[in-house]
C-alpha cells in the first residue's frame, strides 16, 4: 500500500510538471513573432522532420516543440537545448522566460528536500 502511495505521488508530480512545462511553452508562443518562428524552424532544421520545418505557423511551432519532446531533446526538467536555440536566434525574451522557469525548478528541487509532494497535496487511495 505504501509503494502504491509513493507511485501515485510521483505520477501526480510528473503530471503537474508536464502540464506546467507545456503551459510555459504555450506562453512562449505569445512572445514569438512570425520571423522568430521562421528562424527557429530554420535553426532546428536538422532536428525536426521536413514536414514541420516548413510550417512556421503557431500550429507548426507547437509540432516542432512536440517533436523535440518526442526525441527527448527537451523535457520538463531539462530544456537547455531550447534555451540555447533561442539565444542563437536572438530571441532573448523567450530564452529568459525559459531560464526563469529553470531557476524556479531548481529552487523547487531544493524545497522538495524539505517538503514532500504528499504534504502539499495529500493523495487519497480508494
Amino acid at each position: 500500500l505504501e509503494y502504491n502511495k509513493v507511485n501515485k505521488e510521483r505520477e501526480y508530480v510528473n503530471l503537474v510538471d508536464n502540464l506546467q512545462f507545456r503551459s510555459i511553452l504555450l506562453r512562449l508562443q505569445e512572445r514569438l513573432s512570425d520571423n522568430d518562428r521562421k528562424r527557429l524552424h530554420f535553426f532546428l532544421g536538422n532536428d525536426i522532420p521536413r514536414r514541420i520545418r516548413g510550417d512556421a505557423t503557431l500550429s507548426g511551432t507547437l509540432s516542432l516543440l512536440e517533436s523535440l519532446l518526442d526525441q527527448e531533446k527537451i523535457n520538463e526538467q531539462d530544456f537547455t537545448y531550447l534555451v540555447k536555440a533561442f539565444d542563437e536566434i536572438q530571441c532573448i525574451d523567450a530564452a529568459n522566460l525559459l531560464r526563469k522557469h529553470m531557476k524556479q525548478l531548481q529552487s523547487n528541487g531544493q524545497n522538495e528536500l524539505v517538503q514532500s509532494p504528499a504534504s502539499i497535496m495529500p493523495i487519497t487511495i480508494d
